[in-house]
């Protein structure tokens, strides 16, 4: 199975900080859920931002889809990588769920009829067509978190890093979360989701990524 992305040799340190990150080799394959798993602190959400191209290691490579990071920019990661932050209200930017859909492609000035039935599509998909009028703030947590994941969809992304995704959702909501991922996997696309929730690590045990200390220990 062909790696999403893959890490090599890779190293990272805060300044001013004694907290440090390594690995000598990790691939997150496409089609495939990976979670990745550790006590606080161990280093999750350090890994996650490597593996988007938010922080640059300091020694050794992230390559996503073959690519390495060092030589791409955080709006061509986003084409490939989507993230999908635990509070989803800090990726969403505008008025209402529809303006949600359009913002990027209205600001690249290349909203058309294919745009539209997109977001449509996206937005039937993800049980949310009643909702595309109404206002961001008044939607409840899942429906921001699958709006969250169709802006990222929107954007061409074909590789997901969820942050503890399962934080604040009830038991539907929960079941929704895993069909979406099943589909989307189904579909082509990839996922690593850093998690405590141990619901989450049993429906996904085939495939974890376990931190300690900041290191992969298994």
């Amino acid at each position: 199975m062909s790696a999403a992305i893959t890490l090599t040799d890779v190293s990272f340190i805060y300044p001013g900080s004694d907290f440090s990150f390594s690995c000598s080799h990790l691939e997150f394959p496409q089609n495939e859920v990976t979670l990745i798993t550790g006590h606080n602190g161990s280093g999750k959400t350090t890994l996650s931002k490597l593996m988007c191209g938010i922080l640059k290691s300091v020694t050794g490579r992230v390559d996503i889809f073959n690519r390495d990071t060092k030589n791409l920019t955080l709006g061509e990661v986003g084409k490939c990588v989507g993230y999908l932050f635990q509070e989803p209200t800090q990726q969403l930017f505008t008025p209402t769920v529809w303006k949600e859909m359009t913002f990027v492609d209205e600001i690249l000035g290349r909203t058309s009829n294919e745009t539209e039935r997109k977001a449509l599509d996206l937005l039937e998909w993800f049980g949310l067509t009643g909702l595309k009028e109404r206002s961001i703030y008044y939607l409840s947590r899942g429906e921001q978190q699958r709006l969250a994941l169709c802006t990222l969809l929107m954007s061409g992304a074909n590789f997901f890093i969820l942050d503890e995704p399962t934080t604040g959702l009830d038991k539907n909501n929960r079941k929704r979360l895993y069909t979406l991922m099943d589909d989307l996997v189904a579909r082509g696309k990839g996922f690593a989701v850093i998690t405590h929730e141990g619901e989450l690590i049993d429906k996904y045990a085939y495939s974890q990524v376990r931190l300690e200390k900041g290191k992969v220990i298994a």
